[in-house]
């Protein structure tokens, strides 16, 4: 089958700059909505972030197959134009704190009077009832976690791949689609998304449940796995591998080869530093290749530590098309990363500022 286009005849407009609103606009046009993206006049700021040659790699990773409109907010007329567009929709995604929507008529009051049938998903830090704004490294240390995640010596660490941003990107959209999808529904609805609601079901997850229910979690763990040991980042003669041998089906196959005792799960947790450096002194006699070779002989999960270029190159080599797609002047298109009977949904490239850009 073709990839699914659920979403043709569907008009988004996406009031929103950087990744979490983009993303989610960007999966609403992968599955047919028409998005039009708003920017001022000197752009989303993601424009002015590093890049290559054409442009920021920010902004191609997270608006293809989008059309760009300027529209200064600051000018009245400008202002008209917009909610003409608004009137025109069928969603509307948006990232801009709650005062600044309120400034522009459109806080979640204003679009219900104003756009009784539209359905609008407003991406916050804390909450359309707080008026704080928020950035992704921000909902990561607010959450807890980047203290969940931090260093063995009680450091916290913050993830750079934006992780807060990404998931609330997507639970906007998949809010969005499914809103659109109903099939009775006659009237508009306000969908409001948290970035720190998203970080506790996402990022803290498990332990967000443990400490609902009277438990604390532990401080961080570094790279080592907080729910089964040995799991861990471990050496080798020419680099690192992460094995997963915590789990007791898994361990009763990698003792005999490191040497380890027996020991409950729990124990092993408790005294993980004893059974790494087990698992450790292992690896560090082998290549990456052979300790992979004998993890997967065994059938360990486990993995080469690798730098964006290898791994780049390892994904390419898995599946057609994936990563990103060449265009003839050099410029790639971030692909879609599922496939549909074995085809993939088709970007076009992000458009410049105030423009559109067609399949290539």
């Amino acid at each position: 089958m073709a990839a699914p286009r659920p979403l043709t005849g569907k008009r988004v407009i996406e009031l929103a700059q950087f990744i979490a609103g983009p993303t989610a606009a960007q999966l609403l046009a992968d599955f047919g909505a028409e998005v039009i993206k708003i920017e001022a006049p000197t752009g989303d700021g993601s424009r002015g972030l590093p890049g290559t040659a054409f442009g920021s790699v920010y902004t191609r990773s997270f608006n293809t197959s989008k059309a760009s409109t300027v529209i200064d907010t600051r000018q009245e007329a400008d202002r008209a134009r917009l909610g003409e567009l608004l009137a025109s929709a069928d969603a509307l995604v948006c990232n801009l704190a709650p005062g600044a929507l309120r400034r522009l008529d459109l806080d979640a009051a204003s679009i219900r009077r104003r756009f009784p049938k539209l359905v609008a998903t407003l991406i916050s830090g804390y909450g359309q009832q707080d008026e704080r704004t928020c950035m992704d490294t921000i909902a990561q240390c607010e959450s807890g976690f980047a203290w969940l995640n931090g260093a063995e010596d009680g450091s916290p660490r913050l993830s750079t791949s934006w992780p807060a941003d990404f998931f609330s990107g997507f639970y906007a959209a998949l809010s969005t689609a499914m809103a659109l999808a109903e099939p009775d529904r006659a009237e508009g609805c306000i969908i409001d998304i948290s970035m720190m609601e998203i970080a506790a079901a996402m990022l803290l997850g498990p332990a967000a449940l443990l400490v609902a229910e009277g438990g604390q979690p532990a401080p961080g763990t570094g790279n080592r796995d907080r729910a089964s040991a040995p799991s861990g980042v471990y050496p080798c003669q020419d680099g690192q591998i992460y094995i997963y041998g915590g789990l007791d089906p898994y361990w009763a196959k990698l003792k005999p080869l490191v040497g380890g005792r027996d020991a409950p799960i729990t124990e092993r947790i408790a005294c993980a530093q004893e059974f790494d450096e087990r698992v450790g002194a292992w690896t560090a006699q082998r290549t990456c290749e052979a300790a992979l070779a004998v993890m997967n002989e065994l059938g360990i999960p486990a993995g080469a530590v690798r730098d964006p270029v290898s791994a780049v190159e390892m994904i390419r080599s898995l599946r057609q098309g994936a990563v990103s797609r060449g265009l003839g002047s050099g410029e790639h298109v971030p692909s879609f990363p599922a496939l549909f009977d074995g085809e993939r949904i088709a970007r076009s490239p992000a458009p410049p500022l105030g423009g559109t850009r067609q399949a290539e």
